[in-house]
């Protein structure tokens, strides 16, 4: 069993700090100074990639120090593996396959990145197209559900037409020209309909006519009644023929649409729509995901208002899923047309997936953070290269007690965990990264919660300490910032290599070393002599200085004498 200990470089956008001005800077000029041999480099932006010179003074950072590397990807919008929009999905893409063929070149052991970044899809209802606008979407693996949906069930498709109903009739602001031009023929039929029942209406108005000479206004007003019915009850039969043209052939029309054509990524609701129907596929074909993350019999629409957050969870590892073994046109650029997942392997990277901080208002709200749940999404990929990431803060910010989760977990669940983040186990949004003081209560609690992951697998891997501004949020200084978590941390990771339950934990895990017993002795015996000095002064009876010493011994001054050899 191996748990290597090392801590993370900072981001110099947070920071300021001039140690961090580079990747090979932000290991050889902080990392390096710690007394570590493992650093995780946080990346910025994707453009740090591409500061001069910066191959070379990354293999001589690592021929010369000997440091091992790894890499926090980027943090935000595009890197939200978890959104259907189409902005977001290729740019989320393109950055995660840069950035996997730069850490190869590096020689990085992992990248680390968020399993989510955006919130619960009722929390953006705002956003869909009823409300007021609305977004091009993706499926899974980036292409547009003309595509993708074409090879689905009859239930996959009959939840499409919930969501492109205003394109089929009519009403939408977009409609394709196929689309329009068989309006156009509907309309016309409509409108031939009504000029031959005006013809009839009047011929048969002027006959009667002629046959008395006179017609009554009454009569006239019956003929005019009697065909109006009769172009109503065409109408309606004409609405129903309509109808279901529109529910097979323009379907039908729609899902031929090109990848190029933009009409090929509009649903009327956008997101809620996208995440819906893929839904409906997975609830179709009894998904691993689905079955094990919502695990309930009741419909799409059901569960998403009833359980959301399993709703989310489910159909997010589906697009995690997708970036995963996609073969996009950025994999042909940046990994020489291998998925993600065979680029892995060959390179010998892992890819991390983290449970994500939860921000302020957005706790518990995101759609990928359960560690259950990322288990699954995890363990259905079967890709030995792709693992997971535990940070207990994160959790904490989404309202995850770890005490309770870690015993709801599988009994193989840390087969699956690569890496933790850690920090003193307090829940500020995921982001204090608060040193660990040796000896604390906060490193007692990590070490405890990492045995109990240890006992469900977690028999190798990197413990490190995330870096943050310090106790005062301000720190500067490697002091200030770092303290001796590092000391804390290889603590954590001798007693866990040894296997000691937190309950038998001895005295050096907390700082105290116990090789010292003659100094502890000789400590003991002046804790004792002075145990009562507070108690001077407040006792109601007589004092004796001479303690338990006769009156005879103290006339011959022993007492003076036996303290000179007190300490011997």
């Amino acid at each position: 069993m191996v748990y290597n200990v090392g801590i993370s470089s900072g981001w110099w956008k947070v920071g300021k700090d001039p140690g961090l001005l580079g990747m090979a800077q932000k290991i050889a000029g902080f990392s390096a100074t710690q007394g570590i041999q493992f650093t995780q480099v946080d990346l910025e932006t994707t453009s740090e990639f591409y500061e001069p010179e910066l191959e070379a003074r990354m293999r001589r950072v690592r021929s010369k120090l000997g440091i091992k590397a790894g890499l926090h990807g980027e943090i935000g919008r595009f890197m939200s593996l978890d959104s259907s929009l189409r902005t977001d999905w290729e740019q989320t893409h393109l950055r995660l396959c840069e950035t996997l063929k730069f850490a190869a070149k590096f020689g990085l052991i992992y990248v680390n990145v968020h399993l989510s970044a955006n919130e619960l899809i009722s929390m953006i209802e705002s956003q869909q197209r009823v409300y007021g606008y609305s977004y091009p979407v993706v499926a899974p693996d980036g292409r547009p559900f003309t595509l993708w949906i074409k090879d689905k069930g009859k239930e996959t498709k009959k939840e499409l037409e919930k969501h492109i109903s205003d394109r089929l009739s009519g009403r939408g602001d977009i409609l394709p020209e196929a689309m329009k031009e068989k309006r156009k023929e509907d309309m016309k039929t409509a409108g031939y309909i009504q000029e031959e029942t005006i013809k009839r209406t009047n011929a048969e108005i002027i006959a009667l006519a002629k046959q008395s000479f006179f017609l009554r206004p009454a009569d006239e007003q019956a003929i005019k009644e009697k065909h109006q019915q009769e172009l109503e009850r065409q109408a309606k039969k004409e609405g129903k023929l309509k109808e279901h043209i529109d529910e097979e052939e323009l379907v039908e029309r729609w899902l031929n649409l090109g990848p190029s054509d933009f009409n090929s990524y509009v649903l009327d609701d956008a997101e809620f729509g996208a995440y819906h129907i893929v839904a409906a596929e997975m609830k179709a074909n009894n998904d691993y995901l689905w079955t094990n993350i919502v695990n309930s019999g009741d419909s799409v629409d059901d569960v998403y208002y009833n359980n959301e957050g399993k709703f989310a969870a489910a159909v997010a590892a589906k697009y995690l899923e997708g970036h995963i073994f996609a073969k996009h046109r950025y994999n042909t650029i940046h990994l020489e047309g291998m998925s993600i997942a065979e680029w892995l392997v060959r390179k010998n990277i892992h890819l991390l997936l983290e449970t994500p901080e939860g921000p302020e208002g957005k706790e518990g709200l995101y759609r990928l953070f359960d560690p259950l749940h990322a288990y699954y999404a995890v363990k259905n990929m079967n890709c030995p290269n792709v693992r997971l990431t535990l940070d207990f803060e994160h959790m904490l910010s989404h309202k995850i007690d770890p005490d309770v989760k870690i015993k709801q977990l599988p009994g193989d669940f840390g087969r699956y965990v690569y890496l933790f983040h850690l920090g003193t186990p307090i829940p500020y949004f995921g982001t204090a990264h608060i040193p660990i003081a040796r000896g604390s209560r906060s490193q007692e609690i990590l070490y405890r919660w990492i045995y109990a992951i240890k006992k469900k697998g977690f028999d190798s891997g990197y413990i490190i300490f995330e870096r943050g501004g310090g106790r005062s949020g301000g720190g500067k200084t490697s002091q200030e910032v770092m303290e001796d978590s590092v000391l804390a941390l290889r603590q954590i990771a001798k007693y866990l290599d040894k296997d000691v339950p937190p309950e038998q934990l001895p005295l050096e895990f907390y700082g105290v070393s116990e090789m010292n017993e003659d100094v502890y002795k000789r400590q003991l015996v002046a804790i004792r002599d002075h145990a009562w000095d507070p108690l001077k002064g407040v006792l109601q009876i007589p004092e004796e200085e001479h303690t338990f010493l006769s009156g005879a011994a103290v006339k011959a001054n022993k007492a003076e004498e036996w303290k000179k050899g007190k300490f011997r």
